[in-house]
């Protein structure tokens, strides 16, 4: 399967969670947009100033407005909050009616991500295609745009032009700390020699890791998580998702 498709048939949905996920995948979604596909963007979580600077970003990736959505998750606890998203996420999925659907990767880098990834799960029986952003929550440093088992990953490669493109909209989220973090990773893996070229690649792959009770993780790491205080909120959480679920189904809100 061809992840970056540029079929202009394809209508895309990207479910970021914070405002400035989106510049992970940024040059995709303007390539998209330029070539005539249909393009719609939800956030998970958005404070009023991030839902403005998202809001400004979007028209810069040529995404209307009218296709933007904002959830209004409380930051640090979308996890606690899946049964009371998971209906209103199936409903946007279901009337935008995507071809492919893009997330944030299940890979215990934030719990909030995770979660995300776990709502698309129980809204879109289509192609779920993860985005990178990082891993993972043991660690204060965690890896940056890289999946944590790159099999079966796609990589495209940027123009010069998109490069510039993407540092700019970096930029553009000024009540938030990316621009810092991101500058300070550089500075970091060039200094252990390896440097990660955040604005040179964005990368996809399809979803296969289901088992939102196992870290989806190569060991060690997928035992180390398994031992941290993260892990064990998280299956807190999922022990409450799966017990609001009977009630959904009851409603006819399970896809």
């Amino acid at each position: 399967m061809t992840l970056f498709d540029p079929d202009p048939k394809l209508r895309w949905l990207f479910c970021m969670t914070h405002p400035d996920d989106e510049i992970s995948i940024c040059c995709w979604i303007r390539r998209l947009t330029a070539a005539g596909n249909e393009v719609f963007i939800s956030w998970t979580h958005a404070t009023p100033s991030r839902e403005r600077e998202a809001r400004t970003v979007a028209n810069l990736l040529g995404v209307p407005q009218e296709r933007l959505r904002f959830f209004g998750a409380q930051d640090g606890r979308v996890a606690e909050s899946i049964s009371e998203l998971q209906g209103p996420y199936t409903e946007w999925i279901g009337a935008v009616a995507p071809d492919r659907v893009c997330c944030g990767a299940f890979e215990q880098g934030h719990l909030d991500h995770d979660a995300t990834n776990y709502l698309v799960h129980r809204s879109f029986s289509g192609s779920i295609l993860e985005v990178p952003f990082y891993h993972a929550y043991l660690s204060r440093v965690q890896r940056i745009n890289r999946f944590a088992d790159p099999a079966g990953e796609q990589v495209l490669d940027l123009s010069p032009e998109e490069r510039r493109f993407k540092r700019a909209m970096i930029r553009r989220y000024p009540s938030t700390n990316v621009r810092s973090v991101l500058n300070s990773y550089e500075v970091w893996q060039t200094l252990r020699l390896r440097p990660a070229g955040l604005v040179r690649t964005e990368r996809l792959r399809l979803q296969t890791h289901t088992d939102f009770r196992t870290p989806n993780l190569p060991e060690p790491l997928a035992r180390w998580v398994m031992l941290s205080d993260a892990w064990r909120r998280w299956l807190r959480a999922m022990d409450l998702a799966e017990r609001a679920e009977p009630a959904r189904l009851a409603e006819g809100t399970v896809p």
